[in-house]
Formats: structure tokens, C-alpha cells, sequence
């Protein structure tokens, strides 16, 4: 029986927030990364979000998800960001359309765990305090924004067209959901 992926970072000391692990990654975005309050990723290698890119097209097929740590949450709520990445990018004229179709989703309807509209309520924990769930939002706007912009990169070809080995997946569900 095979299992889904877990992350590397489960490992990693991490401020938590609703349960998830805010680890640092390589950003230009705007945000809690890169600043005192979540410090910069300094380590050679793979970051969160290059791990979830990578364990992407294994993960996505299955309907279970034991999570083993906070940066598990990350990973699975990642997993379903880039589904939703695919099916816009699948849909954009090219990498500029693209670029701007993300960059709006990473704004919208982002909901914090126990909010109607947040995918995975039995995975995170509601934030206790108004200023948790605000650390939450600014966080995980900026790990989608950043997110959007690797998906980019991966789903078109160097010519601006849909990369079909990654536009495949856009119409998989992960675990039955999607944002």
C-alpha cells in the first residue's frame, strides 16, 4: 500500500500558527517572511514550497492525508493551491495572463481555519486570538502568492504554452476538494 508524501520540515522548529508550522521560504513577495517575525530561509536546497511543487503530482492522487506535523498542514494545503494554479493557468492566453490570474487568486477568499470557505477545518485549528488569525492570512497570502508565481514557471513551456505534464492534473481533486 503506498502513502502519500510527507514533508521534511515536520522536523523543523517553527512558530505555529492554527496548527500549521510558518517555516520560512525563498520569497520576494511582501509579507511576514523575510522580516523578524518569521526570519529568512538560509539553508541550501528545497524550501516548503519547492517541496510541495515536487511531491505535487504523487500526492494529488490520494483521498487521505495522515498529517505528522505542522509543516504536513502546509504541504496539503499547498497541494490543493496548486490544483487551483493549474486550472487557471490551463485557461490563460500566456505567462504575463497567467502571472495576473494568480496573483488575484492568492488575494481572494482566503478564509482562516473555522471560517466557512476554508478547505481543510478538521486538519487546522481555529486561531484563539483575532492577532492569530491575522498572522495567519498575511502568512499564507504570501506562501500562495509565492506559490502562484513558481506554478508559472513549471506549467508553461518556455514558449508560453500549458505544460502538459502539469496542465494534466489541473481537473484531479485532492482529497475530494477544492478551493
Amino acid at each position: 500500500r503506498k502513502m502519500a508524501k510527507h514533508s521534511e520540515f515536520n522536523k523543523t522548529e517553527a512558530k505555529i500558527c492554527c496548527g500549521a508550522s510558518l517555516l520560512p521560504f525563498r520569497t520576494s513577495c511582501k509579507g511576514p517572511v523575510n522580516t523578524s517575525k518569521i526570519g529568512t530561509f538560509s539553508g541550501e536546497g528545497d524550501d516548503i514550497i519547492d517541496e510541495a511543487i515536487n511531491f505535487y503530482r504523487y500526492n494529488v492522487f490520494f483521498r487521505n492525508y495522515e498529517v505528522q506535523g505542522g509543516a504536513d498542514r502546509l504541504l496539503i494545503y499547498l497541494t490543493l493551491y496548486i490544483s487551483a494554479c493549474l486550472s487557471r493557468i490551463d485557461k490563460s492566453p500566456g505567462p504575463k495572463e497567467a502571472e495576473k490570474t494568480l496573483q488575484v487568486l492568492a488575494w481572494e477568499g482566503l478564509a482562516v481555519p473555522g471560517q466557512a470557505g476554508f478547505p481543510f477545518n478538521g486538519f487546522f485549528d481555529e486561531p484563539k486570538t483575532p492577532a492569530e488569525g491575522d498572522d495567519f492570512k498575511s502568512y499564507f497570502k504570501q506562501l500562495r502568492e509565492e506559490t502562484g508565481l513558481r506554478m508559472v514557471g513549471k506549467a508553461l513551456t518556455p514558449e508560453g504554452l500549458p505544460n502538459k505534464f502539469w496542465v494534466a492534473f489541473a481537473k484531479r481533486k485532492f482529497m475530494n476538494t477544492a478551493l
